[in-house]
């Protein structure tokens, strides 16, 4: 129907005259689709992040776990781990019967595998979830050395304040945008020196802090010296501002020169962030996009580690029903007639 507020006001308020007729619940449709299996609980997930999603690469990502790409891998293991639990359980059931005699020793090498591809399917750097989130940059340096004239640029506005006098910014400002694509997260941090009160000290700390978990530092610097000062910070970019009023300091280490107030150097900036930090982890079709999908992998590969451990066939057979328990939790319930 047409847009018009009054025209969808007047249909509505005339549909709910009908006897049998209400306004669908949020989210209705795809809890009842959940409800018919027609959608698991990855893919009604991946609905709410396609709805919420605001770059191309989360938009990307969501589609690929709404088509059921983490919901195939996530099945793969846990068919495997039922057919494990299914043969140790034959074996202490029928016990008496003429079983393979080194079924329980073929069990244990299914078992290592399955642990070495669940492993190395974690160990991808949180690159589903920083998709989901978004990347964190952080703008790090002393005060006065154009932090916050570069955010105010790259926001297009005045978010954060801009005076001659050091130490104006005492807490972290963050501005989320879309880079070629990826969702990134920039922080404007307080200046990093000898602080003059307690709220400037708090901000100095929170810079540090915001520098610990960032994907990539921005290190706006006024001289060399200022390299040698940042030396211990990870993942790092060298940068001079006011390139437009000052002259270009010249070091053995690479420096990105920019101008907040001409944009000159900006785009080039943006290629380095998007080509060697953005670009560098693996992105694939199923990457782990939620917390807790990532907590419940962990759990089923610490179960199934310890199933390993000399012990009897009970102990054993426990073991992996509980490590078939928790990757469950993403895949679906497995109950005793799917074992049987």
């Amino acid at each position: 129907i047409h847009g018009s507020s009054a025209v969808i006001n007047k249909i509505i308020n005339t549909l709910n005259k009908f006897k049998n007729l209400r306004i669908a619940e949020p989210g209705e449709f795809t809890r009842r689709a959940f409800e018919n299996n027609k959608l698991d609980l990855t893919q009604v997930e991946a609905i709410s992040d396609l709805v919420n999603s605001e770059t191309e690469a989360q938009r990307k990502q969501a589609l690929n776990h709404l088509n059921g790409k983490f919901s195939y891998k996530i099945n793969i293991w846990s068919d495997k781990i039922t057919k494990i639990l299914a043969n140790i359980e034959a074996s202490i059931d029928f016990s008496d019967e003429d079983l393979p005699s080194n079924l329980i020793l073929n069990t244990k090498e299914q078992i290592k595998n399955i642990c070495k591809e669940i492993k190395i399917y974690i160990e991808d750097n949180k690159v589903g979830e920083k998709i989901r989130s978004g990347y964190i940059v952080a703008i790090l340096g002393k005060p006065n050395v154009g932090k916050s004239s570069f955010i105010n640029a790259i926001a297009e506005r005045d978010i954060a304040i801009v005076t001659s006098e050091p130490g104006t910014t005492r807490d972290a400002i963050e501005l989320f945008t879309d880079l070629k694509g990826f969702p990134v997260k920039f922080f404007d941090t307080a200046g990093i020196r000898k602080a003059s009160n307690q709220a400037e000290s708090l901000g100095v700390s929170k810079s540090y802090k915001i520098s610990d978990i960032a994907d990539v530092n921005l290190i706006f610097i006024e001289n060399e010296k200022d390299i040698d000062d940042f030396v211990k910070i990870n993942n790092k970019i060298y940068v001079q501002s006011k390139i437009d009023i000052i002259k270009k300091i010249l070091s053995k280490k690479k420096i990105y020169y920019i101008s907040s107030k001409t944009g000159y150097g900006i785009s080039e900036l943006f290629d380095k962030i998007y080509e060697d930090f953005l670009l560098k982890n693996k992105i694939t079709d199923d990457n782990i996009s939620r917390e807790r999908h990532r907590k419940i992998l962990k759990n089923t590969l610490n179960f199934m580690h310890k199933s390993l451990y000399p012990k009897s066939v009970d102990l054993f057979s426990e073991d992996i029903r509980l490590s078939l328990n928790e990757i469950s939790k993403i895949s679906g319930k497995i109950d005793v007639e799917d074992i049987l």
